[in-house]
């Protein structure tokens, strides 16, 4: 990787959730945006709310500040949750009627913007027409745009449901365009904006064509996404293995999704395409300090129908499985968002495990462990004595467990319980 390709510093976020205490479903859409970006077993950045006034306070006035705030009341002791290292906010304002006519709101959002001292991001959502009727700081944005009637939809309703999701799908893909790590080239383009995120979609040509396909024309008529495709994307007469590499190994390339047909695991070409992204990849090489790999997530989408056999491979991992259904027409936005919050995720704990990494013998990864990611890093695989540092809480006893048989010299120490 040459210098003007070298990435730069990933922002470790914390997000805020803003909402009018009189904002219809404000609480349920908060709850749903903390529960999909902290999944599984406490990864994730941390999801704080602010909607209920700070105690002693008169109704409908400004809940708690956010840390650093000017202007405003010092910070309350404990309004945040423990120790944190974050050096970014991400601000998501669900703004309805009450969000604009209430003019407190409005200025406190205005200065929010305003305020450089913090380093922060905004994404406004529109959950009704009035959003647009903000100070200008806030409308020249581009607004998250959930479907359907936000603030009015019935919660456990297929209308409510669609909303959700619209909106967490929207606030992943801009959440994983701001942490994925880009080429110093890319800081100061034109109107700060930022490339793509990139999906790689592996498949076998004799039977995984058609769910590629789909995953394809979802991305480009319904994201902000862009994918990589064999038959679009390799250039005629060049040459196929150097594209392939190319487009693996590019730093806007966040995720790859492998279709797994009968002939996936017999194509050479594709237990390649896998057995590359796969791999992780050292970002610290500093002797005498601790190292830190980057593991860029998959996903596997089954493609299997009625009594199809084949055959699993190992260059999968713990990779999550979504199965294909021909009939479930929203079946592309669950593959393609989960597989970029988990893009975004990945991101995120490769700059959080940066923080925490301070010992040479300690070795920081930014995904759950498993056997087969662990064998790349040649210290683990020379069986030197480590102490391997994961996101999350940690591990169940038996997954523990069993790593330990694997890797007798190695301790498994989550993120969670190093921050303690």
């Amino acid at each position: 990787m040459t210098d003007a390709a070298q990435p730069t510093t990933t922002p470790i976020p914390e997000v805020y959730v803003l909402w009018h205490p009189r904002c219809g479903n404000g609480d349920l859409l908060a709850r749903s945006i903390l529960q999909w970006l902290r999944p599984g077993i406490g990864m994730g950045p941390e999801v704080f709310y602010r909607s209920a006034k700070a105690p002693g306070d008169q109704p409908y006035d400004l809940p708690l500040p956010l840390p650093g705030e000017k202007d405003r009341r010092l910070p309350v002791p404990g309004s945040n949750h423990g120790k944190t290292r974050a050096d970014h906010q991400i601000i998501v304002p669900l703004i309805d009627e009450n969000f604009v006519t209430e003019l407190p709101w409005r200025y406190w959002l205005q200065r929010l913007a305003k305020d450089s001292s913090q380093k922060r991001t905004i994404f406004p959502v529109a959950l009704d027409p009035t959003a647009y009727n903000m100070p200008d700081e806030i409308r020249q944005l581009n607004y998250l745009r959930p479907v359907g009637s936000p603030t009015t939809a019935a919660p456990a309703t297929a209308e409510f449901t669609r909303m959700e999701r619209s909106l967490l799908k929207q606030l992943t893909e801009a959440m994983c365009r701001l942490l994925l790590p880009r080429p110093a080239s890319a800081k100061g383009r034109p109107g700060g904006d930022i490339p793509k995120v990139n999906v790689f979609l592996s498949h076998a040509k004799q039977d995984g064509a058609v769910p590629a396909r789909r995953l394809r024309d979802y991305i480009y008529s319904q994201t902000q996404l862009a994918a990589f495709f064999d038959e679009n994307d390799i250039s005629y007469a060049s040459t196929f293995a150097t594209s392939i590499q190319n487009s693996l190994e590019s730093m806007d390339t966040a995720a790859l999704i492998s279709v797994r047909s009968v002939q996936y695991a017999f194509r050479p070409w594709c237990r390649r395409e896998f057995s590359v992204f796969r791999r992780p990849r050292q970002e610290s090489t500093a002797r005498n300090k601790s190292q830190r790999w980057r593991l860029y997530p998959s996903l596997v989408v089954e493609a299997l129908a009625g009594r199809d056999i084949s055959y699993g491979i190992p260059e999968a991992g713990n990779c999550p499985i979504i199965r294909w259904n021909e009939e479930d027409a929203d079946l592309e936005e669950l593959i393609i968002t989960t597989v970029i919050r988990d893009a975004m995720l990945a991101s995120f704990h490769s700059a959080l495990g940066a923080s925490l990494a301070k010992k040479p013998n300690q070795i920081v990864i930014n995904w759950v462990p498993d056997p087969t990611t662990l064998l790349h890093i040649p210290r683990i695989r020379r069986d030197e004595s480590v102490e391997l540092l994961y996101p999350g809480r940690g591990l169940s006893s038996l997954e523990l467990q069993t790593l330990g048989d694997f890797f007798k010299n190695v301790e498994f120490h989550a993120f969670e319980q190093v921050r303690q």
